[in-house]
């Protein structure tokens, strides 16, 4: 007799407890979800500095796309710097890209750089780059907008295309 008044009482939550269950079986699968999308595809990020600056302010949240379909001049990319600090910078000039700097202009392959981002005058800074550079095979030259406040390419030399993290996608606040 108590069997059946037990099972009785049980009987009456078992919708309930089969809703929660779905909720949470929901919930997880969607985190599940987010974060293979966040860890395999998309990433974020906060702007620490000016070095972007008018184009990127500093606080401001850069989403990237992990997929690598290629770089090209101009883009804006999230990148792990030879000193182990991850930065968002400009593609200037890619493999076998000649980089000069001559009266505070940046030239590539003889151009003068075109980018209405850039801001202040684009001076050599003291590090391993002597000019004219030729980029190397798989790299990448970056400089941030900020010509007179980024530590770039100027300094380091050439990144390797893959320390490149992402192409910048979105901005947030």
């Amino acid at each position: 007799m108590k069997k059946r008044a037990r099972k009785r009482f049980l009987s009456k939550y078992d919708g309930k407890k089969y809703g929660w269950f779905l909720m949470c079986r929901d919930f997880v699968l969607m985190l599940v979800g987010v974060s293979l999308l966040f860890s395999l595809l998309v990433g974020v990020s906060r702007v620490d500095g000016v070095s972007m600056d008018p184009t990127l302010r500093d606080g401001q949240v850069v989403f990237f796309t992990r997929v690598n379909l290629g770089y090209s001049r101009g883009d804006v990319v999230y990148a792990r710097m030879p000193s182990g600090e991850n930065y968002v910078k400009r593609i200037v000039a890619l493999e076998g890209d000649v980089v000069d700097l001559r009266d505070g202009v940046l030239y590539v392959n003889g151009v003068p750089e075109e980018n209405p981002h850039a801001r202040g005058t684009t001076l050599p800074q003291t590090g391993i780059v002597e000019y004219p550079y030729t980029v190397g095979e798989d790299m990448a030259f970056l400089v941030g907008d900020n010509r007179e406040g980024s530590v770039d390419s100027r300094t380091f030399g050439s990144l390797l295309l893959s320390s490149i993290r992402g192409k910048l996608i979105g901005i947030g606040g």
